[in-house]
């Protein structure tokens, strides 16, 4: 109710509106919402730094943090491409391990240019998304079936490509001081991952393409009755989250100095968690990029946090797994409460 009135029609400046006190309630709840994961980490890096004040608390522990997780981060990214529009990529994680391996062996064991090696990597990482696009696009195959099959396809070649074995000699010190080298003291990887980030943020939110993307992941078939090519879309959003995640490669091999054909799989997890997470904050209901850069600080600052502590090296995948259900959990619950569905399977 509005504010009472005298007799004679003038505003009783004592009268004290009823919504007020609903009004604060309901704008506190929505601010904690929108910056939960945020609040998160602070109390977590308040926490550690007096529970480990000569480890946890430093510039070089930050740094390192930031650099370590840039290739996580970018595979996020990666996925946060495909979800947006409501499917899912599972050979990311194999396009990042097939796309060090590449890498290092045109670069290293066949000679060819630094230039045409980074050109023909990123290509395959391309035609990667293309394929697991046109297959879900096109031929109607559910997403989680179709690239599950291209990434196991995507592991075989990789292993053939590197012969099972871990290429690490004579790779170019291009590729480590493209990760490594210091820009106003951060690892010049850290700016790649902002960069990239950068553009797809302002892609999603600043651009007519990002609201035919958030509209074909809310509803493929009201996309398509208001005139958006949801097939050609889908094709391309899978193509380009394919691009980052043989860019996300790029960077691990210049990160680890060589390429293990192992690379990728075990980062698909907290990729996802990440994504998941970062739709409970910022713009909660709507997988975006600030929130899952934020979901991914919060991991790493959790995780770096608890080995400091001493934990054992198994909890990571247990502390991942955790989160990734906690996230999905929590997206649902904010979809539902913004009249929002989940994106679809």
């Amino acid at each position: 109710m509005g504010a009472t009135t005298t007799a004679a029609g003038i505003p009783d400046a004592t009268a004290v509106p009823t919504q007020g006190a609903g009004s604060r309630t309901k704008l506190l709840s929505g601010l904690l919402q929108r910056h939960s994961i945020l609040l998160l980490i602070v109390v977590l890096i308040i926490v550690f730094s007096v529970l480990a004040p000569d480890t946890f608390p430093t510039v070089a522990n930050f740094q390192g943090l930031a650099l370590q997780n840039s290739v996580a981060t970018l595979l996020a990214l990666s996925v946060l491409m495909v979800v947006v529009i409501g499917e899912f990529d599972l050979s990311v994680g194999y396009t990042l391990g097939l796309a060090a391996i590449l890498a290092a062996k045109l670069s290293s064991e066949l000679g060819m240019s630094v230039g045409m090696t980074l050109l023909i990597t990123i290509g395959m990482g391309t035609l990667v998304g293309l394929a697991s696009g046109l297959l879900v696009a096109r031929l109607k195959v559910v997403s989680l079936i179709a690239t599950l099959g291209v990434g196991l396809a995507v592991s075989g070649i990789t292993v053939g490509v590197s012969g099972g074995q871990t290429i690490s000699m004579n790779i170019p010190p291009f590729f480590s001081d493209l990760v490594q080298t210091r820009i106003l003291g951060v690892a010049s990887a850290v700016w790649i991952v902002m960069a990239v980030a950068a553009v797809i943020y302002i892609a999603l939110t600043r651009t007519p393409a990002g609201s035919k993307i958030y509209a074909t992941g809310g509803s493929e078939r009201v996309a398509e009755m208001v005139g958006i090519r949801v097939p050609l879309l889908k094709c391309a959003m899978f193509a380009l989250a394919g691009a980052t995640a043989a860019l996300a490669g790029i960077l691990q091999l210049g990160l680890a100095g060589a390429a293990n054909p192992s690379f990728g799989a075990n980062l698909l997890l907290p990729a996802f968690a990440a994504v998941f997470l970062g739709s409970t904050t910022v713009r909660p209901g709507i997988f975006n990029v600030v929130g899952t850069l934020l979901a991914v600080t919060l991991l790493a600052v959790g995780f770096s946090g608890l080995s400091l502590l001493g934990a054992p090296f198994w909890l990571q995948p247990v502390f991942n797994g955790g989160a990734l259900i906690v996230g999905v959990i929590l997206s649902k619950l904010v979809a539902s409460a913004h009249g929002q569905r989940s994106p679809r399977r």
